[in-house]
């Protein structure tokens, strides 16, 4: 380790916390030959009493899905049954050892970081992955996704990558270590010590250590040879000098050995078996396989064999000619022949393939299918689109692209799924189901990382040809587009939605089916927006219950929830969310968990809102969502206002410029209503009405959804400000607006706008009219400011004994939601009635001193859920659980697991 002390010290820092339970990982970033796998070797031998799991990135495997993850996994994978069943199911069906459902990344991921903190338990775990560049990507993602969670967990990840070959690996949540070229006195030390050849003068080794830039093992290759003096042409590029030293030594001491290596250099999978089964069908000799001459260059791990160095590999892949490679990938095409490798001789035969070849490409695509479902989207993407180069035929070239890209999208590979995508729009002869499913394809892509105008003009062209071509079939696709115009502020939407599904009776009263049922929601919520009689509600609930998929479930509780149904889309929401948990899919719980915080926030649970939306951001992040992950920060904002929190408004000042960067209205609503409600409570009127107004013009011929969602805060803070006449305009929009949506959470809020507005002493019916509605709703937050609103009033008329019923029951469910700076002015309207006995002082019950990582647990607990049902659930290890609740029964001053869910519904029902 020659000039490599701070390097050695970082890792064996890394190996030292892992030990104590303080996990983490590192990357070594750096040139062929710097030293990287040496670190890592390094790493092994310092890690005294862990378990070393080890595998190697091989070009030829790069696009296999999970190909260097099953290397890792290998010695564990007799344990996967003590795993809960869907991990131990994910990882069968992963590594072809079971049949079943695609299992999502990241239940691939969870069930290896459940496999691994397993292992841990009985001693620490090193995982170290050497050529890192070229490992798959649904492998790195995975690593990604475990390094994020091993703060508590015994657990060291090492990994080692040339920072400009292969896939990218750049992993946020890996410490960089970038590798330079050693020194001169360490360069000169590592030449010194050199086994055999004459010693080089000074002047030698200084000019080696120039051109090799202290490189350790060109240094060490290059040292004895020819050394171009000063002055001469540039030099080649290292790699390219290195791998023609490598292959000038080989040819001059394995000649006759070169076409085995070629063979070996270009299989990837190192089957001793599979090699000598291509070897024989081409007449090369595989006896040396078995002897010990090619030591030097190869070597065993177990059934797999590797050479020594990946320039090594590249050296002797490469002196092959093209149509030499050709025969070679031919034999392994025809070697691998089970149905398990039937996505490697899918590979081989495409690397096979010149020019057009539609039995090859039928058989990659046939691999893509089988990738999918050992959740290899990488795989698919690779495989697909190799395919759609071997195509003749124009609309199965086309559909075999954008499948390519439907499968990038699922990986998280946006550039990648554009280019895919804009090489099938291209294509001529593009069948019309293909064409709308890639404008559907782009609509995500914009919904999750573009902008939701973009997505709403893709699709927009395509519904009513959808709903006549397979209307169950495009039904979430036309959600969506509901859905987007809620989004972007273009209430049009409605009445396109309205106008489409009324002109071709693709929403029948009574649906057979949710896909139908869906539909009909979408058609009465249109008409109700227009002014119209929304028709016959959906008779049997129990048919939206059903949907199974939850993007399509969570589009159904928004749309539910605008026709006023706040219960039931409530419980959508939640049931969505448990599917995409149970299934893993951490896309789809994403994005359903913003809505899982804006309904909690307007039930007043503001601690399982934060809880759901911090959960949001943090998988939007993982999955490439930053629309999702700014929405998600935009509803922690909001909370923050009501609760009071100091830091509220630059958090709301800081989504609000992300949001409007990115073009997001509903994000910006969430901050800009932060902020009104900031200076609203604060006294700061007409501050509260500039920053209402700015989400949009209320009284415009179709307003959108978001822009009436604020109007009752803005009613209130125009009504403070002295602006009266604009109050009462803005209310009258906004009872047009609710009057066909029999909900009596908006009747409530109608009531109390028009109790805000009366000058003629009729606002005690309005306000009593509000209170009756909101006893029927579960929000309780606009429930007390009603009442606030009605004791300020009662005040006022010198009502005292009645204003102060009023504003205890205001201050009393404000303290008990956590909205203390709310609680503070209903406790100071309440002493200007006189009343000299202090209700009891704003504090915040148990749940609300956890975090939201111990919130959620906290409630899976009181649900009965075991620690390894909670882990799955929430994608942590059982040990990361098991350490947040010792947390937990400290904070709650309790012992047992009973207590705690004695507490939980305690304070649920408070």
């Amino acid at each position: 380790m020659l000039g490599r002390d701070d390097e050695s010290e970082l890792l064996e820092s890394l190996l030292r916390h892992a030990a104590e339970g303080r996990g983490g990982g590192a990357i070594l970033h750096g040139e062929p030959g710097i030293g990287k796998t040496a670190l890592l070797s390094h790493a092994t031998e310092r890690a005294a009493g862990f378990r070393v799991l080890r595998a190697v990135g091989v070009e030829p495997e790069a696009d296999l899905a999970y190909a260097t993850l099953h290397q890792l996994l290998l010695p564990l994978l007799g344990r996967a049954h003590e795993l809960p069943d869907p991990q131990a199911q994910a990882l069968r069906v992963l590594f072809g050892r079971a049949h079943g459902t695609p299992p999502d990344p990241f239940l691939v991921g969870l069930s290896t970081l459940s496999l691994l903190s397993l292992a841990a338990g009985e001693k620490p775990v090193l995982c170290v992955v050497d050529d890192a560049h070229w490992a798959d990507r649904p492998t790195l993602k995975t690593l990604a996704f475990v390094a994020r969670r091993l703060d508590d967990e015994p657990i060291a990840v090492a990994l080692a990558a040339r920072a400009d070959e292969g896939h990218g690996t750049d992993l946020p949540d890996l410490r960089r270590i970038p590798l330079a070229g050693l020194e001169p006195e360490a360069g000169r030390a590592l030449l010194a010590g050199r086994a055999g050849g004459r010693r080089l003068s000074e002047g030698e080794q200084d000019r080696l250590l120039a051109i090799t830039g202290g490189n350790p093992l060109a240094l060490l290759e290059l040292a004895g040879r020819r050394i171009p003096p000063e002055g001469t042409p540039e030099p080649p590029a290292m790699t390219d000098r290195l791998q023609r030293s490598f292959l000038a030594r080989i040819r001059a001491r394995h000649v006759e050995s070169l076409p085995l290596l070629q063979l070996i250099a270009a299989d990837g999978s190192g089957s001793v078996e599979t090699i000598e089964k291509a070897a024989t069908s081409m007449g090369i000799a595989a006896d040396l396989l078995h002897r010990a001459e090619l030591d030097e260059l190869l070597t065993y791990d177990g059934p797999r064999l590797a050479f020594r160095h990946p320039l090594i590999r590249s050296a002797v892949y490469h002196s092959a000619t093209g149509n030499r490679r050709v025969a070679i990938h031919r034999a392994f095409a025809a070697a691998f022949d089970t149905p398990a490798d039937q996505h490697r001789h899918a590979w081989h035969l495409g690397q096979a393939a010149v020019g057009h070849d539609e039995h090859a490409a039928d058989q990659l695509e046939h691999s893509a299918e089988q990738a999918a479902l050992r959740g290899g989207p990488a795989a698919a993407m690779a495989s697909l689109s190799r395919a759609a180069e071997l195509t003749v035929d124009g609309p199965r070239r086309g559909r075999r692209l954008w499948t390519a890209a439907h499968a990038a999208a699922q990986g998280g590979f946006t550039a990648a799924a554009a280019e895919l995508l804009d090489q099938a729009e291209r294509e001529p002869s593009l069948e019309e189901t293909d064409r709308i499913s890639v404008a559907v394809m782009r609509a995500i892509v914009a919904e999750f990382a573009g902008s939701p105008d973009d997505a709403m003009d893709l699709i927009k062209p395509w519904i009513p040809r959808v709903l006549r071509i397979d209307r169950r079939r495009f039904a979430p696709t036309v959600a969506m587009y509901g859905n987007l115009g809620v989004r972007a502020n273009r209430p049009q939407a409605w009445a396109d939605l309205a106008g489409w599904l009324d002109e071709i009776g693709s929403a029948p009263d009574d649906p057979d089916g949710p896909e139908d049922a869906v539909l009909l929601l979408l058609r009465n919520a249109g008409r109700a927006r227009t002014g119209r009689d929304p028709g016959p509600a959906v008779r049997d609930r129990a048919v939206i219950e059903s949907l199974t998929d939850p993007i399509t479930m969570t589009l159904a509780g928004s749309i539910t929830r605008a026709l006023g149904d706040h219960e039931l889309s409530g419980r959508l929401f939640r049931n969505a969310g448990q599917l995409a948990r149970n299934s893993g899919a951490l896309g789809a719980l994403a994005w359903n968990l913003e809505y899982q915080a804006a309904d909690e926030i307007s039930r007043g649970r503001l601690g399982l809102a934060e809880a759901h939306a911090e959960e949001g951001c943090q998988f939007a992040a993982e999955v490439g969502q930053p629309n999702t992950a700014c929405r998600n920060r935009g509803l922690l904002a909001l909370s923050a206002a009501i609760r009071g929190r100091k830091d509220a408004g630059e958090l709301a000042s800081g989504v609000l410029a992300e949001a409007s960067d990115r073009d997001l209205a509903d994000a910006m609503f969430y901050a800009r209503r932060a902020l009104g409600l900031i200076e609203l409570v604060a006294g700061r009127h007409r501050e509260a009405v500039r920053h209402f107004g700015a989400v949009g013009a209320w009284d415009a011929d179709a307003p959108p959804d978001l822009v009436m969602a604020i109007v009752p805060d803005l009613v209130e803070a125009l009504v403070r400000a002295g602006e009266r006449d604009r109050a009462a305009a803005a209310t009258a929009r906004y009872a047009q607006w609710t009057e066909r949506i029999a909900s009596p959470d908006l009747g409530a809020l109608t009531a109390r706008c028009q109790a805000l507005v009366r000058t003629d002493g009729g606002a005690e019916a309005h306000y009593a009219e509000s209170l009756r509605l909101h006893a029927r709703s579960d929000a309780p937050l606009e429930h007390a400011r009603t009442e606030l609103l009605f004791g300020e009033q009662l005040r006022r008329d010198r009502r005292r004994s009645e204003a102060q019923e009023h504003l205890r029951a205001a201050a009393e469910t404000f303290r008990r939601i956590g909205a203390l700076t709310w609680a503070e002015r209903a406790l100071g309207e309440l002493r200007a009635t006189g009343e000299s006995a202090r209700t009891r002082a704003p504090e915040a019950d148990t749940l609300s001193t956890l975090t939201p990582q111990e919130l959620r647990i906290t409630l899976a607990v009181g649900e009965g859920l075991t620690n390894r049902e909670i882990a799955g659930q929430l994608f942590l290890s059982p040990r990361t659980v098991d350490y947040h609740l010792r947390k937990v029964f400290q904070k709650a001053g309790i012992t047992s697991r009973a207590e705690l869910m004695r507490l939980v519904l305690a304070e649920r029902s408070a």
